[in-house]
Order: C-alpha cells, then sequence, then structure tokens
C-alpha cells in the first residue's frame, strides 16, 4: 500500500481542526511513514460509550510483528482525540472474519481494545504515536494479539494480516494439523507443547516487566531532568536578584552618606545662622513707645497674630490628621479664652491712649 502524501495529510487535519494543529500534523506525518507500520489516515465518525458521536482522526491499517522467525501484519485502528496528543489515543485490533482475538493476551482485551504500557504511560511531549507502533510491534511480537481460525485450512503467507502459529483445538492442547501414532509420541509432543508454552509465558512476563521497569525509569529520568533544569533555572534567578540586592545596597549606603553629609553641611549652616542672629537679634528697646500703655497694645497685638497664625496651622493639622480632634479642641479652647483676653487689652489700651475702637 503506498504511503500517503504530506498533502494529503494536511488536507485531513486541516478538516479535523484539531486543537494543536501543528504537533498533529507533524506527529501524524511521522505515523504514516512509519517503517513498523503501513497505514492510512481518514477522517471518520467515532462512537463513545454514552452514545455520542464525533469525527476524528482514524489510522487505519496494519502493525508489523516477528513472531517465532516469521512476520505478520496485524490489522490495528488508531484513533486521535480532540486535544491530541495531550490525551493518549484510542487503540484497537481489529481482526478479520477468519481471525480471532487472543483470549490470553495482556495486551489486547476481548474487545480488541489495545492496552499496552506505553499507552497507560501516555505523557505529552515525551510520548508520540511513532514510539506508540514501535511499542505495538514489540508487544505484539512477544505475544500476538489474534490467531487465525481453527477450521481455516489455508496457509498464510508472510504477507497475510495476522499471525498463523499453531492453532490449538479447544481443552486438548495439540495443534490441528498433527496427528500421533502411538502413545509415546503424543506424550513426547504435548511435553514439548507445554514446555515452549511455558517458556513463551515466561519470557513474555519478564519482558513485559522489563519494558515497564525501563518505561517507569525513563519517565523517571526526564522528571528528574526536568527538575534539575528548574533548579537551574531558579539558582540563575537567584543569583541575579542577589546580584540586584547587592547592587541596591550599595546605592542605598551611597545615598546614606550624601545624606549624612548634606545633614552636616545644613546643621554648620543652621549654626552660623543662629550665631548671627543672636549678634544682630532685635533688643526690645529696638521700637520706643512714647508711654507704657502704647508698648503693652504692641505685644497684645503681636501675640494676638501670633495666636491667629497658630489656630490656622492646628486646623491644617486637623484636616490633614496630623493631629486628633481632642488634642485640636483642647488648644483651640485654650488659645481662644487667650485670643479674647488679649483682645479685651487691646480695647481697654485704645481707649486709654485716646485711639479710635474699632
Amino acid at each position: 500500500m503506498p504511503k500517503q502524501s504530506q498533502n494529503e495529510v494536511d488536507q485531513m487535519v486541516q478538516r479535523a481542526r484539531p486543537l494543536n494543529r501543528d504537533v498533529v500534523r507533524r506527529d501524524l506525518i511521522q505515523a504514516v511513514n512509519s517503517s513498523a507500520s503501513n497505514l492510512v489516515l481518514k477522517l471518520c465518525e467515532y462512537f463513545y460509550n454514552d452514545g455520542t458521536s464525533k469525527e476524528l482522526l482514524c489510522l487505519c491499517g496494519t502493525v508489523t510483528c516477528h513472531y517465532k522467525g516469521s512476520r505478520y501484519n496485524i490489522p490495528v485502528e488508531i484513533w486521535l482525540q480532540p486535544d491530541h496528543p495531550n490525551s493518549a489515543p484510542l487503540g484497537y485490533v481489529k481482526p478479520t472474519t477468519d481471525m480471532y482475538v487472543s483470549s490470553t493476551s495482556k495486551d489486547v482485551q476481548p474487545d480488541g481494545t489495545i492496552v499496552i504500557p506505553y499507552l497507560k504511560n501516555w505523557r505529552h511531549p515525551n510520548s508520540d504515536l511513532n514510539r506508540l507502533l514501535t511499542a505495538m510491534s514489540d508487544a505484539f511480537s512477544q505475544s500476538p494479539p489474534v490467531f487465525s481460525n481453527a477450521g481455516s485450512a489455508t496457509p498464510y503467507p508472510t504477507t497475510a494480516s495476522m499471525p498463523t502459529p499453531q492453532t490449538f483445538i479447544a481443552n486438548t492442547g495439540q495443534p490441528a494439523s498433527h496427528s500421533f501414532t502411538n502413545g509415546t509420541s503424543r506424550q513426547q509432543n504435548l511435553e514439548s507443547v507445554y514446555r515452549a508454552s511455558l517458556e513463551s509465558a515466561v519470557e513474555k512476563k519478564i519482558t513485559d516487566r522489563l519494558r515497564e521497569t525501563v518505561q517507569i525509569s525513563n519517565v523517571q529520568i526526564d522528571s528528574l531532568r526536568k527538575t534539575e533544569q528548574d533548579l537551574t533555572d531558579g539558582q540563575r534567578k537567584l543569583q541575579t536578584l542577589i546580584n540586584d540586592a547587592q547592587q541596591q545596597q550599595t546605592h542605598a549606603q551611597n545615598y546614606i552618606a550624601t545624606i549624612r553629609a548634606k545633614t552636616n553641611e545644613m546643621l554648620d549652616a543652621a549654626q552660623k545662622m543662629s550665631s548671627a542672629g543672636k549678634e544682630n537679634s532685635v533688643k526690645d528697646d529696638a521700637v520706643i513707645t512714647p508711654a507704657p500703655v502704647y508698648k503693652q497694645l504692641l505685644q497684645a497685638y503681636a501675640e494676638e497674630h501670633a495666636i491667629q497664625d497658630l489656630l490656622y496651622y492646628l486646623a491644617e493639622g486637623l484636616r490633614r490628621e496630623s493631629i486628633g480632634l481632642d488634642t485640636y479642641l483642647k488648644h483651640v479652647r485654650e488659645l481662644s479664652r487667650k485670643q479674647f483676653i488679649l483682645r479685651a487689652t487691646m480695647h481697654r489700651c485704645r481707649q486709654i491712649a485716646g485711639l479710635s475702637v474699632k
């Protein structure tokens, strides 16, 4: 059967519209061109167990296996889920009319569902269709999932679509194509068949266990590698943060040194201004009044205006929530009382001095 072209695969993928279109396209092209199978991509209706159906991509054809020195092609169908490759595909063995599914196979259920360990351990991005086909070929080579019917008399060539190991008659254990002339020959052949069957079963069990162990080890190795990569990235980010913190600490120390220097300069300047202020301070007798009543009037006037300014700043502090309401009211009461006395004093001094009373 000729391999499908890349253009045909692209058309199928475009019609199916999967979620991960590019990944599905690459995975299907590798599967169609796989040497372990001969598959054709189709777009078919898939029916779920709950009665619903959906159009899915399906790989139909055969998977190659080698059993007891002969080459066989196992008919299979592989259905891709809509979110492939995040979900594992659905694999089925599709026996023809002259075949039946093996009841002793651990890789295929009686209804044809493929349950090899690779499907059970499917993990994206470590799993793909090409490796799945290789795993199917290895599993089917250890234990063929289908056999020819007991009544079939036609021998199958190596290109047939099913394996043709010895077919046994039910409950006898004797090959259908052999007869025995005496009891000794019959017993020897039965023992040989039983021994070969036991060796094959033990070999298959050991191989399956070894394959599962190898796959689990590969998954664990991949997980450890990812953890190592995450730790390396985290170490790199942590080192970057430490370098940034050290640079910020250096800048902060420089800022602190600059602020201290500026503070010392301001203190020196304030001290010089204080010394100059003492030398150039206005003395009490700088303003000469003709009578004590005028001096008292001037002092009361200055104090009243200072109280007025203080009341303004108290109101600003209350508005900005710098002081509490209780503190504001306490100081306002005291200052208002003092302001009232000063205004009464100014009024009285104006009367005594003969000035106009506002």
